[in-house]
């Protein structure tokens, strides 16, 4: 069982990221951090100098896709729409022919973190994770929703920490089934 975690944010050690370490404590986890990466927009030009091939090959040789993402402006990080408006691309892409089937068989999770009434305005991102998949046919197995605004406050939202840590228990299970 193979978990990529994609994270969006472009703070270092931030909430989202902090839940996300409970979520995936323990596991062999290959990590995105999609700050260091260099993704150019769609678009219909060749991407030469980009970094996304490289992670989108990745990404399909994962059974467990888990977006990381603070709330920005009521959604999901540039830095991950971006990395998934690409996916448009993919899909015409002759080089990878079974990309749709591929992403089938995903199994795809989502932590968000946001300090406005997240449990209210982070709806959008799940509702909008759970498009993706529907699109692609992917089962979007669960999504977690913690409060905090400055780094570190998510540790005291207990309900997102038990989640994280339930989540923590769910991918060992099916690591070890």
């Amino acid at each position: 069982m193979n978990i990529i975690a994609f994270y969006g944010s472009i703070r270092d050690k931030g909430n989202s990221e902090k839940l996300a370490d409970i979520a995936l404590q323990n596991l062999a986890v290959t990590k995105i951090f999609l700050k260091d990466y260099h993704i150019d927009p769609i678009s219909t030009h060749h991407h030469e100098n980009d970094d996304y091939q490289k992670l989108i090959r990745k990404q399909v040789l994962a059974d467990i896709v888990l977006f990381v993402t603070p709330v920005y402006w009521y959604g999901m990080s540039s830095l991950l729409k971006l990395y998934i408006d690409r996916w448009s691309e993919t899909l015409r892409d002759p080089s990878m022919p079974n990309f749709r089937e591929r992403m089938r068989a995903k199994e795809v999770h989502l932590i968000t973190v946001g300090g406005d009434e997240p449990y209210i305005k982070a709806l959008p991102i799940v509702q909008q994770t759970q498009f993706i998949c529907d699109f692609l046919q992917m089962k979007f197995a669960g999504y977690i929703i913690g409060k905090g605004d400055k780094i570190g406050d998510v540790l005291t939202d207990k309900n997102a920490l038990n989640s994280a840590a339930h989540l923590n228990h769910y991918f060992k299970d099916l690591i070890n089934s």
